[in-house]
Parts: structure tokens; C-alpha cells; sequence
């Protein structure tokens, strides 16, 4: 790979992005690494915030959530990482992540993972694309904190519905986990304002009645501008 393909940005998003990483750490050919498989109950704790531990994840299947002082910061599902933002030995969680569904796992030291990473020439984009990928999440997740809550949670139950959901011509419906309380931690909303606010959706023929998961008619999207980008 020459030098301007490696530095270009499509390039870096191909190469090395979080399933050409899964496909590099499961690699038994080159340079192989030990991994385990492990099973997970719902609400089993992976591990807690402001503690060291020893092993990066790859999600097989599941669905966790990233918290920081019980307030629910990010979610994590099927063929994700979790561990890569404290991947150096003595570095702290900066989360507690917490099953949500009953989840199976492959666990890895990370010592074995850095010893990977660092063997190949261009280890350290993986990393910098999995430092990039959460910033980018973050600042997607924070471009709506400025509006008023109503539109918080229409915007929140668009980006989700479309990371973790299911998608149609007609409708995003999001994942049954994900739940009003849930996401109302996620806001930092009252569980009441969630509910209150929902209803009200429901009657604008933005959100489904009935409907066991949070289900988004994209219908009501197209009436509003400020959230017709997020489609």
C-alpha cells in the first residue's frame, strides 16, 4: 500500500475499521492469539469504572451499555469492541459496562492484543480509528443537547433506531432493550418526562401506538427539518 493510499481517509476507513480488526485478532494464521469464549446473564457487569482490568471483548452477540456514574453513555452490540479505550496495562476503565441481554463473548488479554497490534506496520490505525469512531459517536450524540427536550428524544430515537435497530421504507424500529427508561437515563431525563413526551409522539404520528419497542414512522421525520438529515 503506498503512502497516499495509506494516509487517505476512505482508505483508513475500509482497512481498518473495527471488523477488519475482529477479522485480525481472530486470525489463527499470522500470529495467533489466545482468546476464550465467555457467556454473560443479563445485568451481569463486564467491568466496573475507575478499575484496571485485563482483557479486550469482541462482542459475538449482545448488547451492553457504557456507564459513567449510573448515567448511561454509550451501548455496545453484535461484532463490536469493548475494552480498546483502556488498552494500555495500568490504565482504569473510564466505564462500567453492563450486559443488557444475555451475551456471549470472546475475551482477550491485552497484552496480547498491544503484542498484535504492535507486530504489524500499520497496528496503530487501528487503534486510531477506534479512538476516531467513539468521538465522532459522541459528538453525533451531542449536536442535540442544545434543543428542547422533545427534540432530544425524537433525535436520539432516530440515531439509535438506526445504529442498533431495524430500518424500512416506512418505519425505524429500535431494539426491544432499548427501553423508555433506558434511554431516559441516556438523555439525563426524568423516566416521567420520558413517558409524558412519548405519549405526546405518539399523538404527532411520530412513534407507533402499541407497539412493544419504540417504533419511528418516517412519516413525522419529513415534517420536521431539523431532524430530516439524520435519515
Amino acid at each position: 500500500m503506498s503512502y497516499m493510499q495509506l494516509f487517505d481517509k476512505d482508505v483508513m476507513d475500509r482497512a481498518f475499521n473495527s471488523d477488519q480488526l475482529i477479522r485480525l485478532l481472530l486470525d489463527k494464521k499470522t500470529d495467533p492469539i489466545e482468546f476464550q469464549p465467555i457467556k454473560l446473564a443479563k445485568r451481569d457487569v463486564l467491568f466496573l469504572e475507575n478499575l484496571i482490568h485485563d482483557y479486550i471483548y469482541i462482542v459475538k452477540k449482545g448488547f451492553f451499555s457504557h456507564s459513567k456514574g449510573n448515567h448511561v453513555i454509550s451501548f455496545t452490540t453484535d461484532k463490536e469492541i469493548i475494552g480498546m479505550d483502556s488498552i494500555l496495562g495500568n490504565e482504569v476503565s473510564f466505564f462500567t459496562v453492563e450486559a443488557l441481554t444475555e451475551s456471549k463473548l470472546w475475551r482477550f488479554s491485552k497484552e496480547d492484543v498491544m503484542r498484535k497490534l504492535m507486530s504489524t506496520q500499520e497496528g496503530v490505525f487501528y487503534l486510531y480509528n477506534d479512538m476516531k469512531a467513539i468521538n465522532e459517536y459522541l459528538v453525533q450524540r451531542n449536536v442535540f443537547q442544545m434543543v428542547d427536550t422533545k427534540d432530544r428524544i425524537m433525535a436520539c430515537l432516530i440515531q439509535l433506531g438506526k445504529r442498533y435497530g431495524e430500518e424500512n421504507d416506512y418505519q425505524i424500529k429500535l431494539p426491544k432493550t432499548l427501553t423508555r427508561k433506558i434511554i431516559a437515563n441516556y438523555l439525563n431525563i426524568t423516566i416521567t418526562t420520558m413517558y409524558f413526551l412519548c405519549k405526546q409522539l405518539i399523538q404527532d404520528g411520530f412513534l407507533e401506538a402499541n407497539s412493544q419497542a419504540l417504533v419511528v414512522k418516517k412519516a413525522g421525520i419529513m415534517e420536521n427539518k431539523l431532524l430530516v438529515p439524520l435519515l
